[in-house]
């Protein structure tokens, strides 16, 4: 299904108390589906309860630059994502960046 120059980065953080995620997962997850050596993002998907909030993630996720557009997702998710869930995607994301960063050494551009 996807090409083999792309990886698999799995970001991670601490829903609050109050997120069913919290009850249900213990921890919120995001799975992006990336270019090895472009960053591009080609999919996505996260441990929300609703299929509506995966997709609406995954419409601001999907095309961006995981190497250079960070800084653009977290505007757009406290712009557009108002949602529990919505300190923990930034977060996740942030997790998912230096993981991927950190997996294809390639050098820090833009972003964070």
């Amino acid at each position: 299904m996807y090409a083999e120059n792309t990886v698999l980065v799995v970001g991670q953080a601490k829903p609050s108390r109050e997120d069913a995620i919290y009850n249900l997962h213990g921890e919120f997850y995001i799975s992006l589906v990336v270019e090895r050596d472009t960053g591009r993002i080609l999919d996505v998907d996260c441990n929300t309860i609703l299929s509506v909030t995966k997709n609406f993630v995954a419409s601001m996720f999907v095309g961006k630059n995981l190497r250079t557009d960070t800084e653009v997702l977290e505007r757009e998710i406290k712009e557009r994502y108002f949602a529990l869930t919505q300190k923990p995607l930034i977060a996740c994301m942030k997790d998912a960046h230096n993981r991927y960063m950190m997996a294809c050494q390639g050098p820090r551009q833009g972003g964070r």
